[in-house]
C-alpha cells in the first residue's frame, strides 16, 4: 500500500511539473528562440578553430649503444634524452625563429557581417614589410582601405584617413615600413583590411604556450599539437618549428663535438712532443753505445712493467684531466670552453660540468639584458654556487681514488724495476726507452683515431630527429555546432524552469493540489477555477465552466450532509487569511442552491469586514446581525430577499461593533441560528479568517460542516501546517478543503474537466484574453 501511494505521489508530482511547463509554453518558446538565436549568432561570430598535428621520432641518445667508440672515453658531453629534446623544441630561440620566418607578429583581418573579424593569413592582399625598427612599441592596429592598384587609405581611431601609395615607405614610432601587394590583391580593391602588429617577444610567449609537445608512451616519438583559426598557417608553423628544431639540434651537437676536438688536438700536440723526445733519446742511446740488437731475455718482465706503466700513464692522464677541471672551477666565472672528462669514467662529474656550463650560459644571456645587481640573478647565482660545490666534492673524491690507484701501481712498478735491475744495464736502459716510446706511440695513434671519428661526427648534418608525420589539420575543434545548439537548448529549458520554480519558491505560496494534500494530509473537495470576470456572482451564466463547478459543489454538499432532505443543514465557511475567496465561494454556492429550489440563507458573521450587501446589491445594508443581537432590530428586519431568487435570503452583518467576538458568543445568535434551521434547507455562514481571529471556532459548534477555502498562489505555504493542526485538534466540524482561483490550464484535473465539459464558454474580450495569456509568463 505504501509503495502504491509513493508511486501515485510521484506520478502526481510529475503531472504537475509537466503541466506547469505546458502552461508556461510562451515563456519556454521565448527563451528557446532567444537561446537558439544566440547560438546561431555565436557560431557565425566565433571563428572556427582547427587542430594541427605532427609527429617526430627522436633518437634517444641515452638508450643508444652504437656509439661505444666515442662513449668509451666520454669525448662528447652528457647525452640528451627526449625530455631535453622537447625543451629544445619549445625554447625561445627556436620559437622566435619560427615567428620571424613566418612573420607571425603580423595579422591580417577582414570584417565579417557578424561584427567579428576573419583571419586572412593565406589570402591577404598585402604583406607588411618592416624595413627598419624604431624605438616605439610595435603593438599597433590600423585599418587600410585599398582604393586602387596604386593607392590605399590608412584609418586609425579618432584620426582622419590618409592616402598613401604602395611604392612609398612610411615612417612612424615603431619604424619604417611599407606594404607589398600579393597575388590576391585584385580581389580586395575597395575593401577594408585590418592589420594588427604585436611585439615579437609577446608572440613568442604565446606560441610557446600554444604549441604542445608531448612524448608518446613506450616510444621515442614526440607529438605536436596546435590550435589555429587558419589550418594552412597552423601547418606551416608546426612544419617550420620541426625544421628549425632539427637545425638547432645539429648545431648543438656540432658545438659539443667542436669543444671535444679542441681538447683532443691539444693532447695530440703534447703527446707528439713527448714522442719525439723519447725517439731521440732511443736513437742517441743506441748510437753512443753501438747497440744494434736487443736481447729478448727480459721480455716477460718488461711486458709486465709496460702494462703497469701504461696503467700509470692512464692514471696520470686522468689526474691531468682533473687538474683541468680544477682550473676551470677556479677560473674567473668559469669562462671559456667546458673541459672534457677524457678518460674519467664519472657520469656524475660530467653531469655537474654540463649543468654548470648551462647555468653559466643562461647567466650570460641574462647579463645581456639585465644588470648584474638585478634580484633575478639570485636564484641562478645560488644554483651555480651549489653546482660548483657539488662538483668540487666529486672532484675531491675522484682524485683521492686515482691517487690511491697510482700509489698501488707505483708499488707494483717498483717491484718490476727491482727485477729488471738484475738484467744487464744497457739492455735494461734500452728497454725502458723502448717501452716509453711504445706507450707514447699507442697513445698518439689512439688520440688520432678519436680525432678523426669526432671530425666525421662534426661534419655530419643529420639531425637526431626524424619526421614521422608531416603537419596536418584535423577536424574543427571549436566551436562544435552540435554542442553549442545542445547548450542553447539546455539553457532555453533550464532558465525558464528555474524562473518558474524560483518564483514559486520566492513567493512561498500554495500553488498545487498535491502541495495541499502533502501539507495538510486532507483531501481537496473541489477545485474552482479562476474567474476572469469582476462579477461577484458568476454562476448565473449557464455557459461558464465555473458555474458547472459550483453545481458540482452543490451535489457534493448534498452528499456531505448525507443526502438529508431535512431543513437546517448548516455550513461554515472560513479561510486562513483575508482575500482567499470564502465569501465568493459562499455567495455563489448559495445562489446555485437557491436556483435549485433549496431555501437558503446566507449569514454574514464576518462582522469586521461585511461584503454580502455589496455582492448582492442590497438596498438596506445598514441594518443587520449586529442590530439584531443588541436588540435594535427583529428577525424580519434583518432577513433580506435577494433579487436572484425568492429562495435566497441574506442576513448582513450590519454596523461594525466594537466587540464582535462577544456578540458571536451571545445567546441571541444561538437562538437565531436555531430558528433559521427550522425555516431553511441550508444555512451558509461566512466567518472571519480563522488564523487571524477566533470567531470561526466560536461559531463552529452550531454548524454541521466546515468548508475551508485555500486560494492558489495567494495562501502562504506555512498556512498548510496550521490547517493540519486544526484538523488534528478537530477545532472545526468535518472540515473539507476547497482550492479556489485555480488556473485551469496549469493543473491536470481542472484542465481535463474543462476540456471535456459540454459547456461552451462564451467568447472573451481581447483584454480578457490578453490578461489570461499574460499569466503564462
Amino acid at each position: 500500500m505504501e509503495v502504491a501511494n509513493s508511486i501515485d505521489s510521484g506520478s502526481a508530482k510529475a503531472r504537475v511539473f509537466f503541466n506547469k511547463i505546458l502552461f508556461h509554453w510562451p515563456l519556454y518558446l521565448i527563451f528557446l528562440t532567444v537561446c537558439l538565436g544566440l547560438a546561431v549568432f555565436y557560431l557565425k561570430y566565433k571563428r572556427p578553430v582547427y587542430q594541427i598535428y605532427a609527429k617526430v621520432m627522436v633518437k634517444d641518445q641515452q638508450k643508444e649503444a652504437n656509439k661505444a667508440a666515442l662513449e668509451a672515453i666520454n669525448l662528447t658531453e652528457a647525452q640528451t634524452g627526449i625530455d631535453e629534446q622537447m625543451g629544445l623544441m619549445s625554447s625561445i630561440p627556436v620559437t622566435k625563429q619560427v615567428v620571424e620566418d613566418l612573420q607571425l607578429w603580423t595579422t591580417y583581418l577582414e570584417r565579417t557581417p557578424y561584427y567579428s573579424y576573419k583571419d586572412i593569413y593565406n589570402t591577404t592582399p598585402v604583406e607588411f614589410k618592416l624595413i627598419s625598427r624604431g624605438k616605439g612599441s610595435l603593438n599597433s592596429v590600423f585599418d587600410i582601405v585599398i582604393e586602387s592598384d596604386s593607392t590605399f587609405l590608412i584609418k586609425q581611431p579618432k584620426e582622419k584617413a590618409t592616402r598613401f601609395a604602395f611604392q612609398n615607405s612610411l615612417v612612424n614610432s615603431f619604424g619604417t615600413w611599407k606594404l607589398d601587394k600579393t597575388a590576391d590583391f585584385n580581389h580586395y580593391i575597395g575593401k577594408t583590411i585590418r592589420i594588427k602588429l604585436r611585439e615579437i617577444d609577446d608572440v613568442v610567449s604565446y606560441y610557446q604556450g600554444a604549441i604542445h609537445e608531448s612524448p608518446i608512451a613506450k616510444s621515442s616519438m614526440v607529438a605536436f599539437r596546435l590550435e589555429d583559426e587558419v589550418p594552412e598557417r597552423g601547418r606551416e608553423i608546426v612544419d617550420d618549428l620541426i625544421r628549425v628544431y632539427m637545425a638547432a639540434s645539429v648545431e648543438e651537437k656540432r658545438r659539443s663535438t667542436q669543444n671535444t676536438i679542441k681538447f683532443v688536438e691539444e693532447r695530440l700536440g703534447s703527446i707528439t712532443q713527448e714522442l719525439n723526445n723519447v725517439e731521440n733519446k732511443y736513437t742517441g742511446y743506441k748510437s753512443v753505445r753501438g747497440i744494434t740488437e736487443i736481447a729478448d731475455q727480459s721480455s716477460q718482465y718488461v711486458g709486465g712493467a709496460q702494462s703497469n706503466e701504461k696503467q700509470l700513464n692512464d692514471i696520470k692522464i686522468q689526474i691531468s684531466v682533473l687538474d683541468g677541471v680544477d682550473r676551470y672551477l677556479n677560473s674567473d666565472d668559469n669562462k671559456g670552453n667546458a673541459p672534457s672528462t677524457l678518460g674519467i669514467n664519472s657520469p656524475a662529474m660530467q653531469s655537474y660540468i654540463d649543468r654548470l656550463t648551462d647555468l653559466q650560459l643562461e647567466r650570460t644571456k641574462m647579463l645581456s639584458t639585465l644588470p648584474e645587481s638585478n634580484p633575478l640573478f639570485n636564484p641562478i647565482n645560488q644554483q651555480i654556487a651549489l653546482t660548483r660545490t657539488a662538483l668540487r666534492e666529486n672532484l675531491k673524491t675522484t682524485r683521492a681514488s686515482l691517487l690511491e690507484t697510482q700509489r698501488n701501481l707505483q708499488s707494483v712498478g717498483s717491484s718490476y724495476q727491482s727485477t729488471i735491475r738484475s738484467l744487464p744495464g744497457q739492455e735494461r736502459d734500452l728497454k725502458d726507452i723502448d717501452r716509453m716510446k711504445g706507450i707514447k706511440e699507442n697513445l698518439f695513434v689512439y688520440l688520432l683515431q678519436k680525432k678523426e671519428e669526432l671530425s666525421l661526427d662534426y661534419a655530419s648534418t643529420i639531425s637526431d630527429a626524424v619526421t614521422i608525420d608531416q603537419a596536418h589539420s584535423g577536424s574543427q575543434s571549436a566551436p562544435i555546432p552540435g554542442s553549442v545548439y545542445a547548450m542553447a537548448l539546455l539553457f532555453g529549458l533550464i532558465v525558464p524552469t528555474g524562473m518558474i520554480y524560483g518564483r514559486d519558491a520566492f513567493k512561498n505560496k500554495v500553488s498545487s493540489k498535491s502541495a495541499i494534500i502533502e501539507g495538510t494530509g486532507l483531501p481537496v473537495l473541489i477545485e474552482i477555477t479562476d474567474s476572469d470576470t469582476t462579477d461577484p456572482i458568476v454562476v448565473l451564466n449557464q455557459k461558464t465552466f465555473i458555474g458547472e463547478q459550483f453545481r458540482d459543489l452543490r451535489t457534493k454538499l448534498s452528499y456531505l450532509h448525507n443526502n438529508n432532505n431535512n431543513p437546517g443543514k448548516t455550513t461554515l465557511f472560513t479561510s486562513s487569511i483575508s482575500g482567499e475567496g470564502k465569501s465568493f465561494v459562499l455567495s455563489n454556492l448559495g445562489t446555485v442552491l437557491a436556483v435549485a429550489g433549496k431555501k437558503t440563507v446566507l449569514v454574514e458573521l464576518d462582522l469586521r469586514n461585511p461584503t454580502l450587501a455589496k455582492r448582492f446589491n442590497l438596498k438596506n445594508s445598514t441594518t443587520g446581525l449586529t442590530d439584531y443581537i443588541i436588540g435594535n432590530a427583529n428577525q424580519a428586519q434583518i432577513i433580506q430577499k435577494s433579487e436572484i431568487s425568492d429562495d435566497l435570503h441574506i442576513i448582513c452583518g450590519g454596523a461594525v461593533p466594537p466587540n464582535p467576538s462577544e456578540l458571536l458568543g451571545s445567546k441571541q445568535l444561538a437562538n437565531l441560528i436555531a430558528e433559521l434551521k427550522l425555516k431553511y434547507d441550508h444555512i451558509l455562514i461566512d466567518t472571519p479568517p480563522v488564523h487571524i481571529l477566533t470567531d470561526a471556532t466560536i461559531i463552529s459548534p452550531m454548524c454541521d460542516l466546515c468548508l475551508y477555502v485555500i486560494r492558489q498562489d495567494y495562501t502562504p505555504s506555512q498556512e498548510l501546517a496550521f490547517i493540519n493542526e486544526l484538523s488534528v485538534d478537530n477545532k472545526l466540524p468535518r472540515m473539507k478543503l476547497i482550492f479556489n482561483a485555480v488556473k485551469s490550464e496549469l493543473h491536470a484535473n481542472s484542465y481535463i474537466y474543462q476540456k471535456n465539459s459540454y459547456i461552451k464558454e462564451p467568447t472573451r474580450s481581447m483584454k480578457s484574453k490578453m490578461k489570461k495569456f499574460a499569466t503564462r509568463f
